[in-house]
């Protein structure tokens, strides 16, 4: 790893700096530099509260960053070649500003289906029209990867007058849209590319295959530092150019974040730069030879593999019902998954180099808890994601409609009045306002039957759901 940094610490160095003078707290948060406790408190605990600070003069305020905050901002966004902020509230508030920002009330936004909840809750509670654009599916997984070209072009003939369209890239699985030809045409109708990139933070490096999306021409990304960097969880960021409304956005920033932004978090999110700025192009070249290595030995070790176009994300394949017994059986002796399904488990790799030994260490693990559970031996479609039009519009309400619940076998045809979502990865299996296909009832039962975890209501456990009571 590169040891001289380009740009220092500055914002952590700040916090050191008030740290060390000892001063007196007479201010919230309630701890009071870490001042009130006991000692049932542990020691890590206790070394770290003297840092969770709050808006005092010399630590500037995220809401009107023009000190420290706007400086490490300022660092962020020269790192990827546009305006930058720090996200305290995760990518969901990105996604939710985003759409703010370009989409009013009332009016169209072409979205991605396999796109994450917070964008469906966004569009729900913004009021926006959402038009599905199917993504393709992966032939011998069956997994949804991305949206091409062509659907777009195909959502916007058929539904004009669309403000923006919104993309997840990469997906949960690594998979990455030809955002470079994407951008080019919506630049040509003038309608910005939005892009929730959670999970594509790192992909900064130009010797890549493919790279972030803020770099291909969109007009505002969204990333999660704390998916793929060593930020702490919640810590985000967005960049955006010159297409996309500025005041809009800050004041979507600041409505839909919380007053008082975590500055441990924010202190992360500067560290998180800072590491990946000072990875150098022999850190890069390691880093990927070893992930490569890490795919090659479970090759070898009989796992059916998948990895998209993010080399950080490793889909291994199992028999239908297998996925969630294979990560029940990896958890048991130490190994945490990022993703367990029916018929796959996912895992997220460090952005480090992953040393031999350790890799070895891994896949000898990982082949003993496989001996409990067959996993497939060739390609074959397992993962079911649900049959739909290219491109479809959602049905949508002004006031609450009328539901009513019916079991699942009643339920097929009606349009859904509630949305099922297996977590992870948080992408709505079924959609409030779509029509329920037999193909989505199986597959729940199944999942249910799996004890899968699903965020829905209680009733859906016991194969009851929502639907909307149709006036014709």
């Amino acid at each position: 790893m590169a040891r001289s940094p380009k740009n220092p610490f500055t914002f952590i160095e700040v916090l050191e700096q008030h740290v060390r003078e000892k001063r007196v707290s007479f201010h919230v948060p309630g701890h009071h530099n870490g001042t009130v406790k006991n000692g049932d408190l542990p020691l890590p605990f206790s070394k770290i509260m003297p840092y969770d600070l709050t808006e005092l003069a010399h630590l500037d305020d995220l809401h009107d960053a023009d000190g420290i905050i706007q400086q490490a901002q300022d660092a962020l966004g020269n790192l990827y070649k546009s305006k930058s902020r720090w996200l305290v509230n995760g990518s969901t508030v990105g996604n939710w500003s985003m759409l703010a920002a370009t989409v009013k009330r009332g009016e169209q936004v072409y979205v991605q289906r396999n796109s994450h909840k917070s964008v469906w809750n966004a569009i729900e509670w913004l009021g926006l029209k959402p038009i599905l654009l199917t993504p393709e599916i992966e032939r011998g997984t069956g997994i949804p990867t991305v949206v091409q070209l062509e659907t777009i072009q195909e959502a916007i003939e058929q539904y004009p007058n669309g403000k923006a369209v919104l993309l997840t890239s990469p997906t949960y699985y690594g998979d990455m849209a030809d955002i470079r030809a994407i951008s080019s045409f919506l630049n040509s109708v003038d309608i910005p590319l939005l892009v929730d990139e959670a999970h594509g933070a790192h992909l900064i490096h130009p010797h890549l295959p493919m790279r972030s999306a803020i770099f291909e021409g969109a007009s505002a990304v969204v990333q999660s530092a704390h998916k793929t960097l060593p930020a702490l969880t919640m810590g985000a960021w967005i960049h955006y150019k010159e297409n996309i409304d500025e005041e809009r956005l800050k004041h979507a920033l600041a409505s839909f974040q919380t007053s008082s932004p975590s500055y441990l978090i924010m202190a992360s999110l500067d560290y998180a730069r800072s590491y990946l700025e000072n990875l150098s192009d022999d850190d890069w070249s390691s880093i990927q030879m070893s992930h490569a290595k890490f795919v090659l030995e479970m090759k070898r070790a009989g796992f059916i593999v998948k990895v998209g176009d993010d080399f950080t994300k490793v889909t291994v394949l199992t028999y239908p019902k297998n996925g969630l017994v294979f990560s029940q059986h990896l958890a048991s002796i130490g190994i945490d998954v990022e993703l367990a399904a029916a018929d796959h488990v996912l895992f997220c790799l460090p952005l480090r180099e992953l040393k031999g030994q350790e890799i070895n260490h891994w896949i000898k693990l990982i082949k003993n808890a496989a001996r409990h559970v067959p996993v497939i031996e060739e390609d074959e479609t397992i993962f079911p994601f649900p049959k739909t039009n290219r491109v479809s519009s959602l049905y949508t309400f002004d006031d609450h409609p009328e539901v009513k619940r019916v079991p699942f076998e009643q339920a097929i045809g009606h349009i859904a009045g509630e949305t099922v979502i297996p977590y992870p990865p948080g992408i709505p299996w079924i959609l409030k306002g779509e029509r329920i296909t037999a193909e989505k009832i199986k597959v729940l039962t199944d999942w249910i039957s799996l004890r899968r975890k699903l965020q829905a209501s209680r009733h859906v456990m016991i194969k009851q759901i929502d639907v909307i009571v149709e006036e014709f």
